[in-house]
Order: structure tokens, then sequence, then C-alpha cells
């Protein structure tokens, strides 16, 4: 029975030891980069798993906000390349919310997640409202990666082909000057 007590009390202490914050924010960097790896390699169910996994590691973990953020926009990411674009406007949103509530606010995430949400919204259909949000991302695009200025004019032309010759024709011509400068 003492036998049985020890191993029990070993047990219980190595899982405490197991899910302390600094434990849990190592799982989540070793799932968000496992999570990155599979996506590297085409493995897009994979990734999914791996990047739900970092998010909720995270979360427990009581990670930064920027942490969070990040951890939601790749998991957006992901649905997106899965074409689960409505499940990736929800983690958008949210990563979104969370960099605009975080300190210092980095307006480069902030610019990538609205340039993201955009993205999703017209993957369904969703232009007006996109717009809105591609609108909001204009003067934080210049500051983005030379790849996500690239990126960043294919979604302006997008907007810009698809606005032409309605209501919101002037903001189409004002996302085709843009793209041009983003080259």
């Amino acid at each position: 029975m003492k036998h049985h007590t020890i191993t029990l009390l070993c047990s219980v202490s190595l899982l405490m030891a197991c899910t302390t914050p600094a434990s849990l924010t190592t799982a989540s960097n070793e799932q968000h980069d496992a999570c990155n790896a599979a996506e590297l390699k085409g493995q897009l169910g994979e990734a999914e798993l791996a990047c739900v996994q970092a998010l909720r590691t995270a979360e427990k973990a009581g990670a930064s906000a920027e942490i969070i953020s990040q951890r939601q926009y790749n998991l957006g990411r992901i649905k997106r390349l899965q074409g689960k674009n409505a499940e990736a406007e929800t983690l958008y949103r949210q990563a979104l919310a969370t960099e605009e509530a975080a300190q210092p606010r980095s307006d480069t995430r902030v610019g990538r997640r609205l340039l993201e949400l955009a993205s999703a919204l017209s993957a369904q259909g969703k232009w007006q409202e996109g717009s809105a949000y591609l609108e909001s991302a204009l003067p934080l695009l210049p500051k983005l990666s030379p790849a996500s200025r690239t990126y960043s004019a294919e979604v302006l032309r997008q907007y810009a082909k698809q606005l032409q010759g309605g209501p919101q024709a002037a903001l189409g011509k004002r996302f085709a000057v843009m793209a041009d400068t983003l080259k």
C-alpha cells in the first residue's frame, strides 16, 4: 500500500509539473512549430490539429495577447487554405480584436489581420463588408513585409475589380492605386 501511495504522489507531482505556465508555453510553441511544419508539407489536416492545440495550450498557459493573436491568426490561415472561410473569418476577427487590445499594439500585425479578414470575407462573397476592413488596412499595408505587400496588392486588385462600376467604384479605384504602389 505504501508503494502505491508513493507512486500516486509521484504521478500527481509529475502531472502538476507538466501543467505549469512555462511548460504549457513550451508545449504551445512546439505545437505551433508542428503546425508550420505540416503546412509546409501540405498536410493541412495535421496542421489544423496542431494549430488548434497550440491555441488552446497558449490560452491555458495565460500567454500574452501577442501570442494568442498569432495562434488565432495561424489557425485562421490554415482554415482559409482548407477553404473553411467562415471559420477563418471568425478566427481572424478574434485575432484582430486580440491584437487591437494588445499593449503595445502592432500596426503591422493589425494590418495583416485586416487584410486576411477581407480575404476571407471576399471568398464568401461578402465584398462590401470586406471592403470596409480593407479600407481600414490601407494606411498599414506599406508597413508590411515585401511578401505581405505582394499578397496585399493581389487582394486589393481583386477588390478593385469587384467594386468597379458599382456604388463603391471610387473605393475600388483607391484599391487599384494602392495595389500599384505596393509592387
